[in-house]
């Protein structure tokens, strides 16, 4: 009895401290933006070079994702040293899995065939969603600082949503009675809920790929696995987006 009181309480500390370190990284993220606006003077009156405004607010948007990835990376590492030096665990293993790269390979594929289908059937019911979810992205890639946000989507992304929700939240589920399902759904819907603006076929397309990357994490007993998958994949969706934008936003 008294273990499974640990454990609860170990499963509710975690969760007060990855609510913590998204609101303190989403007020970093915030105050980044706010820190851009000063100083690219945005919102002053004045004429603005062919394609500069454009360029401007995708460097802001890339700002506060950049502010909001090194705080949650940051505050994660933090907590998992402090953990490993209490209780000698840690939730955070990077080993490469058994078959090497030609594991990742195949994890990569499969992921991206997981998102295809899904995104084809999101395009038959209802294309709308689809380009509502991609819309936003799109317009960014028609700018000259289109590479930042590559570099926050395929980067600062898998590093800092897979520390949090694969290493530092599912690491304290997984030890709870919830066990393995509880701690693959709950960290996938958790994950979903930072992507609120999709649509609900997004959120469902998110909430997919998030149980996905927690079974990766599991069979592979790394974080290696799903944050390489997490990276290729984001990249791959802007890359296609700045290559053919068009067809990103009529095919799915």
């Amino acid at each position: 009895m008294e273990n499974i009181i640990q454990t609860w309480k170990g499963v509710v500390v975690t969760a007060v401290l990855a609510v913590a370190i998204i609101v303190l990284a989403t007020g970093a993220g915030y105050g980044a933006a706010w820190l851009f606006d000063v100083w690219a003077q945005i919102h002053e009156p004045r004429a603005f070079a062919a394609g500069e405004l454009e360029a401007l607010l995708t460097g802001r948007v890339a700002s506060s994702l950049f502010a909001f990835q090194v705080v949650t990376v940051a505050s994660v590492l933090m907590v998992n040293a402090y953990g490993r030096r209490t209780t000698g665990a840690s939730a955070l293993s990077f080993a490469m899995p058994r078959g090497g790269i030609w594991t990742l390979f195949l994890a990569v594929i499969a992921l991206v065939s997981l998102a295809t289908c899904f995104a084809s059937l999101v395009f038959v019911f209802n294309p709308d969603a689809l380009r509502h979810d991609l819309q936003p992205f799109s317009e960014m890639m028609k700018s000259r600082t289109w590479w930042l946000i590559l570099l926050a989507a395929g980067i600062g992304a898998p590093l800092a949503e897979e520390l949090l929700f694969r290493g530092l939240i599912y690491g304290a589920l997984r030890q709870s009675p919830l066990g393995f399902a509880g701690a693959m759904v709950i960290t996938a819907v958790a994950w979903a809920s930072l992507h609120a603006n999709y649509s609900l076929y997004g959120l469902g397309a998110i909430t997919l790929i998030g149980l996905y990357l927690a079974w990766l994490r599991e069979r592979t007993g790394s974080l290696l696995t799903p944050m390489v998958c997490h990276g290729c994949y984001n990249s791959l969706i802007i890359l296609l987006m700045v290559l053919a934008p068009d067809s990103a936003l009529t095919t799915g």
